[in-house]
């Protein structure tokens, strides 16, 4: 629950002014090791933003507003320059070296050298810690985006792939990129493999949420330029040059999203100047600090990148088998493999051995009755979905369980405990049983 009385604050008038701010539960821990969510609850950090937000109001750029106005007296200009809101330049997004001269008079006992001893009240020390590993976490996600992207254009993974799955070289339209152009709120590590990635955006997700109607839909936005960029999907001679390029739009788009959310954390502010006591839980500027949410599971751009890579390649390989059609006939006929070479006879067929059998994968086979994969296409090498890093059996699981006609779930993935290895409906191609 959190405390409305004014204890909370020690002087009603300029924070700065006063030696030190104690409140009901007073900071006794702030080393490296110290400043994490437990403390940040047991030290009550909730209330004394509440009771700052009650006192000073939600101005812009709040995180700078308030550690400015808790500067120890005569100090107030050296992180004056404190600024998160470039997500391109950290540059100012840290707390330089503070002592209050006063806070061995105050009960800040076991604070010495820390980030809480800067300051006429401790509490900002979590806060601030709060703030720029938000900050980071955010960064690293916008410059993961962008080598994941480079890396398969380097690699010249959508060519390559197009040239495997299709039968013959044909356009491929822009909804292999719809969802991508959410990339930063939705690729996120497959399987958990990187728990702190998938933490940190449901956390952020919270975040969203609250301040959605104040963020520029980019992602729509880039949207409406693939379909009236050339009509891609209609031209016969789309080349793969227009897909990079198309791919390229998409990053630049999603980090213009970023830049926007970094805006609603640490830029001009969306809140009431002054707020009800009812309404500060619901501020921006409440929400982002709030249980010190992001004081843990920091995940680095070095972990995000590989896993952003292979989302990227697993959602683009996907579209492209929906696009072009594709169904999954999985034969049951027993098949006799040599000795010690299992799945021999049904890799020869072009198939993909599968728990159930051998899966076939058809371009233009009538899924129902009859010899269904009669006079069906085959793709150029269906076994480049194999270097996609991904289980095959998981794969078709996750077609069956999608009806059919229903996108991606990200959102339903990231409420989950990441059990599952693919977001419901990553893959959404037929599948039928058959013996042939």
């Amino acid at each position: 629950m959190l405390l409305r009385a004014s204890c909370l604050l020690a002087a009603a008038t300029g924070v700065a002014a006063e030696l030190c701010i104690i409140g009901p539960t007073p900071v006794t821990a702030c080393g490296a090791g110290d400043i994490n969510k437990a403390n940040w609850d047991k030290f009550g950090i909730d209330n004394f933003v509440f009771a700052m937000i009650r006192e000073f109001g939600t101005s812009d750029n709040f995180p700078k507003f308030i550690l400015s106005q808790l500067a120890p007296k005569g100090q107030e200009s050296v992180n004056a320059g404190f600024d998160c809101s470039n997500i391109e330049d950290p540059t100012n997004c840290k707390i330089n070296g503070l002592q209050n001269p006063d806070g061995g008079n105050c009960i800040f006992n076991n604070l010495g050298g820390t980030l809480c001893l800067g300051f006429t009240s401790p509490e900002a020390g979590f806060l601030a810690a709060n703030w720029i590993n938000q900050y980071d976490g955010l960064r690293a996600h916008f410059l993961a985006v962008r080598e994941a992207a480079d890396n398969l254009k380097n690699e010249n993974f959508i060519s390559n792939m197009v040239d495997k799955l299709a039968p013959q070289k044909q356009p491929i339209g822009p909804a292999v990129f719809n969802l991508i152009a959410d990339l930063i709120v939705d690729i996120l590590p497959v399987g958990g493999e990187i728990k702190a990635a998938s933490t940190f955006i449901k956390k952020f997700k919270i975040i969203r949420k609250a301040t959605k109607k104040d963020i520029k839909d980019d992602g729509k936005d880039i949207i409406s330029v693939l379909e009236s960029n050339s009509d891609i999907d209609k031209q016969a001679a789309a080349t793969k040059d227009t897909l990079t390029q198309q791919l390229e739009a998409i990053v630049t788009g999603t980090q213009q999203r970023m830049r926007d959310l970094v805006a609603q954390v640490f830029g001009p502010n969306q809140d009431p100047t002054t707020v009800d006591d009812d309404q500060i839980v619901n501020t921006v500027a409440f929400i982002n600090t709030y249980h010190g949410g992001f004081l843990d599971d920091l995940p680095a751009q070095s972990d995000l990148t590989p896993q952003m890579e292979k989302q990227m390649k697993t959602w683009i390989a996907s579209q492209i088998i929906s696009i072009l059609g594709y169904a999954l006939f999985i034969d049951s006929t027993p098949l006799e493999d040599p000795p010690g070479q299992p799945g021999v006879v049904c890799n020869a067929e072009g198939g993909i051995p599968l728990s159930g059998g051998c899966g076939l994968f058809r371009i233009g086979a009538v899924v129902g009755s009859g010899n269904v994969i009669d006079g069906a296409q085959k793709a150029n090498d269906i076994f480049a979905l194999n270097d996609l890093g991904i289980n095959m059996n998981d794969v078709v699981n996750n077609a069956r369980g999608c009806p059919q006609g229903n996108t991606v779930d990200f959102e339903g993935f990231l409420e989950m405990d990441d059990s599952n290895p693919l977001p419901n409906c990553m893959f959404n191609f037929p599948v039928q049983d058959v013996k042939l």
